[in-house]
């Protein structure tokens, strides 16, 4: 847990709450990692060991833990390096959802040589009007997020995005409810629905106390809700996920929904979406954890 990431701070709240629960049942070593000691907390690491990630973000998220290892030879929990690659850039696997049939936002993707060479936001050259989103293409937690209502806030949103990436995304804004779908094994959890205090679920309503309200599960029919969850494992399964992923939708008033991403290291606290779907579901914080451990064990056995 903990990492260098601009995510730090929420790694470390999921991995003392993994902590706590796993602390019931087994001997466990909490590890801040520092990316920049080589990995060398994998030197202590036994064959029988089990490394359960909580790095959120960077390079706990995007890969390079994982093929370490990988190389190494070690089990881990979550999916692999390439899966994890694939949902850290969200144009990637927006390109996945929508090669599996599933509606996306239209979007387009600029790395930082085209933003700083010429005038990229031209409204009557783009796909979409005002407003839009314009977000980094590989972070998480809604970091340098921000939604563009008139060419006056353009500039400060895009510096905000690049703070985070060299990539920044310019995304078609639908107007509808936000929802989220925890992946479990290769089953879909229930459906959360998300109410921001905000105009987007961004980083203070996400985790801030009384920032947003959620409900589990959604106000959602039976029939659309399955195809939603059905989408959500599908999108989980073609990306090469495993052990447990959480995927972003939109749902507009005349029932189309939109993939918006996928997490593959969600936030796992007692209060998080996808322990808060699991327990919806019957499963409390410590069998969720325990189960997803367990997929671990049995990958590597």
């Amino acid at each position: 847990m903990g990492g260098v990431s601009s995510e730090r701070n929420i790694s470390i709240k999921t991995g003392n709450a993994i902590v706590a629960s796993l602390s019931k049942k087994y001997e466990i070593k909490p590890v801040d990692v520092l990316f920049d000691d080589h990995f060398s907390f994998l030197n202590e690491i036994q064959s029988e060991d089990i490394v359960f990630n909580a790095l959120h973000g960077g390079s706990g998220e995007n890969g390079d833990i994982q093929s370490v290892l990988e190389m190494r030879e070690i089990s881990y929990t979550g999916s692999d390096s390439k899966a994890s690659r694939i949902c850290m850039d969200k144009h990637i696997s927006k390109l996945i959802a929508e090669m599996e049939g599933v509606k996306v936002p239209k979007w387009i993707l600029y790395r930082d040589s085209q933003i700083n060479n010429q005038k990229i936001f031209n409204v009557k050259k783009e796909k979409f009007p005002y407003p839009y989103i314009v977000k980094p293409n590989n972070e998480g937690s809604t970091m340098g997020l921000a939604k563009v209502n008139n060419k006056n806030q353009i500039d400060l949103a895009v510096l905000e995005a690049l703070e985070f990436s060299k990539e920044i995304m310019i995304e078609e804004y639908i107007l509808g409810r936000e929802i989220t779908v925890g992946v479990l094994g290769s089953k879909a959890l229930p459906i959360v629905e998300i109410f921001p205090q905000k105009d987007l679920f961004d980083y203070e309503c996400k985790y801030l106390e009384g920032m947003s309200n959620y409900e589990v599960p959604a106000k959602i029919s039976k029939e659309l809700a399955s195809k939603i969850q059905s989408d959500a494992v599908r999108i989980h399964e073609s990306i090469g996920c495993r052990h447990y992923s959480r995927v972003d939708f939109m749902l507009d008033n005349n029932g189309n929904y939109y993939f918006l991403e996928i997490n593959s290291l969600p936030g796992m606290t007692s209060t998080s979406l996808l322990p808060m779907a699991a327990k919806n579901a019957g499963l409390d914080f410590d069998k969720l954890i325990d189960i997803i451990l367990n997929m671990a064990i049995l990958d590597n056995d």
